[in-house]
């Protein structure tokens, strides 16, 4: 894995283009810290500057000849380059049966010969997870392009003058002519999901590229973005009919492919194991595919059982005779939130960052790759709230009312599975009528309502949300859910997430639930083979029903989350009330801080469990004071320390 950065100036000279470069490309440092290469050039026929950036995570071909920049024969076509082309070998041998020359072992250099091969169009016939930059030389022509289902980040800026690019916004913060600037239509997006998605980011001016989706720069003009591929499901009544049987084998065999294709490379490989389906069937396809070690990860919390899935991870490992190593960490927050925000660059509402960053940094003491069961619930309906979507379909509007009030009168506890919980998520949704705006809901940090009293301006998130939603009106409602969540949570959350945490460290990782001719195949499929009763991804655990053991093919969904309601109750509340009630508050001058004020009150008494608000809101108070500091401020080392490393080494090694 790497990182990507860049600008292009057709009308003159950068005339500290080089000074740029290397400031931009030092940013990207920890996302390849095995080397760094540029590329400083002209167009052809006028004064212009031309700047490539690229920092080096060695995964595939460990030698100078892969080195990038990275070139055509005649140095007519230069690529920098973020990702892994899973498809290089079988593309490879096509490009040289039609003459094209590799000199190296790369899965980078396909890229350049695809597009000598296939024009504007080769994109299409990439399959992988990327981010990358081409410069045709011949034509004058800067060539961006991101993954069908956005595992790798790439941003970019236009001021009408100079066109930037890089794999992460801090970089393009360091150009000079970049200003920081809020962008106040983003917020309603922020704190209703967490996130904010592409194209836009939380900065006027710089967009992030979206997935599935080509932009070409070419003679100062902007062509695109436009989209390459985009995930379709058939209507309602009309998905494919086959035998379950039928069924079960083709997921099983696109599952193995998906794993195989992922096991290529030439440094360390592991697995980040949490013990749940996903990646459980990650590792044991794993033992299938290989006759060699393969090492597994986990990681726990000190004080934090409800949340520990340590247990299940220790299981699937002693199952499949993995060498498994458990950390166990005391996790101080505030300590860490400082670190995470400058690695996302913009705030991030989901508190999962923080295992997965520790997770990630102690599996990259012993492995360079990791495989991970991201992708899993996304493609296959693992999420709770599609199931109760499907359950209350028919549910009267009064007794979800009822529901509501008797749920009030249960006492709370800040456990994973907390009842009292669950079931306010659950009814909150009980006056909006139709399943979709209640699904809507759950999914909301801050509802409609708590936006209008939260936000004085910020746009109407509902809108953005409807327009996505149509986008697959006519097909059932569990794929219109699973549709939308595709093209959201997705992107905007999980794959963020993980490119962020792991990247922090220099680890790369690799999702095969979110293979493409996998997640095709699973979309044409009827619902009721992803939901049918209480059971959620029902086709997959019967495809994988033989290889792992019972308790883990019947495990209920466990999120990596973090229990935010207890920290808001302890330290984390006092770090609240000084940044957020005091009169430094930067927040105040975009949200209402009498809100603010009431439900942290209403948190600390124990009415609400306003826990992951006050994780969002916390999260972009800190980002306001970070835009207060120098673009090329790094924060000091969080210290999180292990208080355990356990290597439980099972099976024969």
């Amino acid at each position: 894995m790497c990182g990507i950065c860049g600008f292009v100036r057709f009308n003159g000279v950068v005339t500290d283009g080089s000074e740029t470069l290397h400031r931009m490309t030092a940013a990207l440092g920890h996302r390849g810290p095995d080397d760094s290469g540029y590329y400083v050039g002209g167009c052809y026929g006028r004064p212009a500057s031309v700047l490539l950036g690229h920092t080096r995570l060695k995964v595939i071909d460990l030698t100078e000849a892969a080195s990038q920049p990275l070139a055509n024969e005649d140095e007519t076509v230069f690529v920098v380059f973020n990702g892994e082309i899973y498809n290089f070998s079988d593309l490879r041998r096509r490009l040289a049966a039609d003459g094209h020359r590799f000199r190296s072992a790369s899965d980078t250099e396909v890229i350049v010969h695809a597009y000598e091969q296939f024009g504007d169009d080769f994109v299409r016939h990439l399959d992988g997870m990327f981010a990358f930059a081409l410069w045709d030389t011949r034509r004058n022509a800067l060539v961006l392009a991101r993954d069908r289902t956005g595992k790798k980040p790439l941003y970019y800026s236009f001021n009408g003058d100079v066109f930037v690019f890089a794999s992460e916004i801090k970089a393009i913060m360091v150009c000079p002519w970049i200003e920081r600037r809020v962008s106040v239509d983003t917020f309603a997006e922020y704190f209703t999901f967490g996130y904010v998605g592409a194209p836009r980011t939380m900065y006027e001016g710089i967009s992030q590229l979206a997935p599935a989706s080509c932009l070409v720069f070419e003679n100062n003009t902007i062509r695109g973005p436009d989209t390459y591929w985009r995930l379709d499901f058939p209507p309602e009544g009309r998905e494919e009919s086959r035998p379950i049987d039928a069924v079960k084998s083709e997921i099983r065999e696109l599952v193995v492919s998906a794993v195989h294709r992922r096991l290529i490379s030439d440094v360390p490989l592991g697995v980040l194991l949490s013990g749940g389906l996903d990646s459980s069937i990650v590792v044991g396809v794993m033992r299938k595919l290989s006759g060699s070690d393969i090492r597994t990860f986990s990681i726990g919390f000190e004080g934090e059982t409800s949340f520990d899935e340590r247990p299940y991870a220790a299981r699937v490992a002693k199952h499949f005779g993995t060498r498994h190593t458990e950390f166990v960490v005391k996790i101080e927050p505030v300590e860490l939130m400082e670190k995470l925000l400058w690695h996302y660059d913009q705030p991030y509402g989901d508190s999962a960052a923080i295992p997965t960053y520790l997770v990630s940094k102690m599996a990259r003491q012993f492995v360079t790759v990791a495989l991970n069961g991201d992708g899993g619930d996304e493609v296959f309906g693992g999420y709770e709230r599609f199931r109760a979507a499907l359950f209350c379909a028919n549910i009267p509007a009064f007794v979800m009312k009822a529901g509501a009030y008797f749920t009030g009168l249960m006492p709370r506890n800040y456990g994973y599975y907390s009842p009292k919980r669950r079931l306010e998520r659950f009814f909150s949704g009980s006056n909006n009528g139709t399943v979709m705006s209640r699904y809507l809901d759950w999914i909301s940090i801050f509802n409609g309502d708590m936006l209008r009293e939260l936000i004085s301006r910020g746009g109407d998130i509902y809108d953005l949300m409807e327009r996505r939603l149509k986008l697959s009106e006519n097909a059932s409602l569990l794929n219109r859910m699973l549709h939308f969540n595709f093209i959201t949570y997705l992107p905007g959350d999980l794959n963020t997430k993980m490119d962020r945490m792991s990247m922090a460290h220099g680890l790369e990782t690799r999702s095969p639930f979110l293979d493409t001719g996998l997640i095709e195949y699973v979309a044409r499929i009827g619902p009721r083979l992803k939901i049918k009763g209480g059971c959620t991804k029902r086709i997959l655990r019967l495809a994988f029903k033989d290889m792992l053991p019972a308790g883990i093919i019947k495990r209920k969904k466990h999120g990596f989350g973090m229990p935010l309601g207890l920290w808001f109750k302890d330290g984390l509340g006092d770090c609240f009330s000084q940044l957020l009630l005091s009169d430094a508050c930067r927040a105040k001058q975009f949200l209402n801080p009498d809100y603010i004020g009431r439900i942290f009150r209403e948190h600390q008494q124990g009415s609400h469990d306003h826990g992951y608000r006050l994780w969002t809101l916390l999260q972009f108070e800190m980002w306001l004071r970070m835009l207060e500091k120098p673009p090329t401020w790094r924060p000091g080392e969080a210290i999180e320390r292990p208080t355990e490393k356990r290597l439980v080494q099972t099976g024969k090694l």
